[in-house]
Parts: C-alpha cells; structure tokens; sequence
C-alpha cells in the first residue's frame, strides 16, 4: 500500500512539473498546411540564416532570469532571439530590408539555426515587434527527399497557371 501511494505522488509530480516546462496545447492539434499556409502568408522565401542572437544584452538576461526562475502561477513568454539572413530566393512577397527574423528561444516555436536554408513561411513585422514572424509551416531546406517534396509543393503554387486548358 505505502509503494502504492508513493509511486502515485510521485505521478502526479512528474506530471505537474511536466505542466511547468512543456509548452502548453490545448485541444485537438491539426498538422500544418503548407499550401494553405504559403497562399496566405505576407513572405514566402528561400532564405540562409547566417547567424542568430540576442538583440540586446536586456533581452539575454530576461530569458536568463526567466529560464532559471520561472514565475509560477503566471503566464509568460520568452523573449526572442533574432536572426540575421541572407535571401537566396523569394517566392512570394517581398522582404523588408534590414529586417530579422523573430526565432523562439524554446522549443515551443520556430527555432532558427545559423547555417541552415530554411523556406520560410511568415508575417510581416508588426507595429508590436520590428522582426519577420516565421509560421509553424517554416521548414528546413536539407537533403533528405522529404524536404525537396514539400518544396516542390510550395514552388508549384507559384509556378504553374491557376487556369484550366480548354
């Protein structure tokens, strides 16, 4: 009986601190549609990140302070980082210049690497922050078959005549 209700304290804790760190979905999750995603997106682009960081020493202690002690009972967000990009081709939109890219410091959003082509899938910044806001449709661009297909999904919206032969 006692390993009985230590093993379900010990349950219910590790669930509880699971709440603490994971971040949080509610509901039925749907897989992303690229199409649908890359038709109403502001910017969709071929893009290399070439490097990523913190805007300001002010955000890197704000995620420092929050990663260490997370305020409990309360919600907040992380701070972004930033990343720094070259264009390698747009497909759609057009890119502010100057801009950077919005990349979550967790694994709770889209997380840029430097070094990596991406396509990206994105709004224009907003008047509430000045970076590209990448969409969870964004993907990494590398050598496995799985990501030459979905780019291809995504060139053929723009490259092939929406009109039908008679």
């Amino acid at each position: 009986m006692r390993h009985r209700i230590l093993r379900y304290i010990a349950s219910v804790l590790l669930l509880w601190a699971g709440g603490v760190n994971a971040c949080a979905i509610l509901g039925h999750v749907e897989r992303p549609d690229i199409k649908k995603d890359a038709r109403t997106a502001d910017i969709v682009a071929i893009i290399h990140v070439d490097q990523v960081e913190w805007r300001t020493s002010e955000e890197e202690a704000e995620f420092r302070r929050l990663w260490e002690r997370p305020p409990m009972g309360v919600e907040f967000s992380y701070p972004f980082l930033s990343a720094r990009f070259s264009v390698q081709r747009i497909l759609k939109g057009q890119i502010p210049d100057g801009v950077l890219i919005r990349s979550s410091s967790t694994n709770c959003g889209v997380v840029l690497r430097a070094g990596v082509d991406y396509v990206l899938v994105a709004s224009l910044p907003s008047e509430d922050d000045d970076r590209i806001q990448p969409w969870s449709t964004t993907f990494t661009l590398d050598a496995n078959p799985y990501s030459a297909a979905k780019l291809a999904e995504v060139e053929s919206l723009f490259t092939h005549s929406n009109t039908s032969s008679p």
